[in-house]
C-alpha cells in the first residue's frame, strides 16, 4: 500500500473556513510530504480561494487535487435544510475518485490531533467500510432498532470513514445508496448517514473510538461506555486522535459559545490557514451577555433565548 495518506472533504463556501483548518491539523500532525488531498467542492468556491488551498497544502509538501460536483449526480435525491445537498456528496466517492483504490473521508467539523499513518494502514479485510460506533441518545434508539440496525454498536457515524473504494465500486455500492436513499427520503432522520448504516448493515470495521472521538463521549458518558466500554472510552477521551464536533450549531468549535473539549485547539489551527480571523459564528450582543454568566447556566439560556427567538419569528411571521 502507497505510504501516503489520501484524505478527501466535501464541502461549498460555507465551510471553506473549517474545512481548511481540518486539512491544516492533518498537515501538521501527518506531514505534508504523506498527504494527499482530494477535495469535492461545487460553483460556491471561487478561483481565488481554491488557490490559497492549493497553496497552503504546496507550501507544506502535499498533493491537492480540486474536484467540482457536478449537481446532476444528485437528482432525486432530497435538500436537507441545514446543510443543502452536501450531505450526499461522499455517497459518489467511489465514481468521483475513480483511480483510487482507498481514502479516508473527513467531516468538515473534525480535527487532527495525531499523525494518519496508523488509522490509513488498518486492515479492514472483507469489509468495505470502517467507521465508528455512534452513541445514540435514548429517544432516537426506535429510529435505530426500525433502520433493522442493532444498538448498541451497531450503527456508526459518518464523519470518519476509511473507504474501500475498489471493493465499493465492485459492490456498486453508490448505486445502492442513492435508490436506497431516495426510496426513503421522508424517513432519513439522518440522511446519509441512515443510508449508509443500512446498506453497511454488519458489513462495516469497527474502528477504536479515538480515530472519532465524538462530543458525545464528554457528553453523554453513561451512554457511551455501554457502547464502548469504560476502558476504550477512557482511552479516547484521554488521547484523542481524530476531535469530531457532532451535533447542533453550538456544538461547532467556531460557534462563540461552544463548550466542546478541545475547541481552544481548532481555533488555534484556524489561525495557521488563510482563513484566521474568521468571525465567530452567533457573535452578537446576546450571546456576548451570555457569555458572561458561569458556564454551567450558559447553555441552558441560549436555548431559552433560541426559543424565545423562534416563537417571535413564527408570530410575526
Amino acid at each position: 500500500m502507497d505510504d501516503r495518506v489520501v484524505v478527501a472533504l466535501t464541502f461549498d463556501a460555507n465551510y471553506l473556513a473549517p474545512a481548511a483548518t481540518v486539512m491544516r491539523s492533518c498537515l501538521v500532525h501527518t506531514g505534508g510530504e504523506a498527504l494527499q488531498f482530494e477535495v469535492i467542492h461545487d460553483e460556491t468556491l471561487s478561483r481565488h480561494d481554491r488557490r490559497r488551498l492549493e497553496a497552503m497544502c504546496g507550501d507544506a509538501g502535499a498533493e491537492i487535487h480540486l474536484h467540482r460536483m457536478d449537481e446532476r449526480r444528485l437528482r432525486g435525491l432530497p435538500r436537507v435544510d441545514r446543510f443543502g445537498s452536501i450531505v450526499w456528496w461522499r455517497l459518489f466517492l467511489p465514481d468521483l475518485l475513480e483511480e483510487l483504490g482507498r481514502v479516508l473521508y473527513l467531516d468538515c467539523d473534525t480535527l487532527v490531533l495525531s499523525s494518519l499513518h496508523r488509522l490509513w494502514g488498518e486492515d479492514l479485510g472483507a469489509s468495505a467500510l470502517a467507521a465508528v460506533a455512534n452513541v445514540i441518545e435514548p429517544a432516537m434508539r426506535e429510529h435505530v432498532a426500525n433502520l433493522g440496525i442493532e444498538y448498541p454498536g451497531g450503527f456508526f457515524n459518518a464523519g470518519v470513514l476509511l473507504l474501500q473504494l475498489e471493493r465499493m465500486r465492485g459492490e456498486r455500492s453508490t448505486d445502492e445508496l442513492v435508490d436506497y436513499a431516495v426510496r426513503h427520503q421522508k424517513t432519513l432522520t439522518w440522511n446519509d448517514q441512515d443510508a449508509l448504516n443500512v446498506i453497511f448493515n454488519e458489513r462495516w470495521h469497527a474502528l477504536h473510538p479515538r480515530w472519532n472521538a465524538q462530543n458525545n463521549l464528554w457528553s453523554w458518558r453513561d451512554w457511551a461506555m455501554d457502547v464502548f466500554g469504560s476502558e476504550i472510552l477512557d482511552d479516547a477521551v484521554s488521547a484523542p486522535a481524530i476531535r469530531h464536533f457532532e451535533g447542533p450549531s453550538v456544538a461547532k468549535p467556531w460557534h462563540y459559545l461552544c463548550p466542546a473539549p478541545h475547541r481552544d485547539l481548532y481555533l488555534q489551527m484556524l489561525t495557521q490557514t488563510p482563513w484566521a480571523g474568521t468571525p465567530m459564528q452567533d457573535r452578537t450582543p446576546s450571546t456576548l451577555a451570555i457569555r458572561l454568566l458561569p458556564r454551567r447556566w450558559r447553555l441552558e439560556v441560549y436555548g431559552r433565548f433560541l426559543r424565545l427567538k423562534a416563537m417571535r419569528k413564527a408570530h410575526d411571521g
